[in-house]
């Protein structure tokens, strides 16, 4: 027979009370880092699409301006693409 205090597993401490809220919490984190793990994906993505769009747009208007070449400009634009 077990002694006060030992717990459902002899005392390993995952029977009940702390290693159940010890599991809980981990389960927690978990889903908290794949939530926010997948919302900064999805971020990143609109953001580089947003930037490489807003940096043909300058190339564009430097190549109108006569700062840059064709050849230039079509450099920029494959790198980007």
């Amino acid at each position: 027979m077990m002694g006060p205090g030992f717990g459902a597993f002899g005392g390993c401490g995952l029977g009940g009370g702390f290693g159940m809220m010890f599991l809980g919490l981990i389960v927690i984190g978990v889903i908290i880092y794949l939530l926010v793990k997948g919302n900064q994906n999805g971020t990143t993505v609109r953001n580089v699409t947003a930037t490489n769009s807003d940096a043909l747009e300058i190339a564009k208007s430097r190549l109108a301006k006569g700062e840059i070449t064709t050849e230039e400009f079509e450099n920029i634009k494959k790198n980007l693409l």
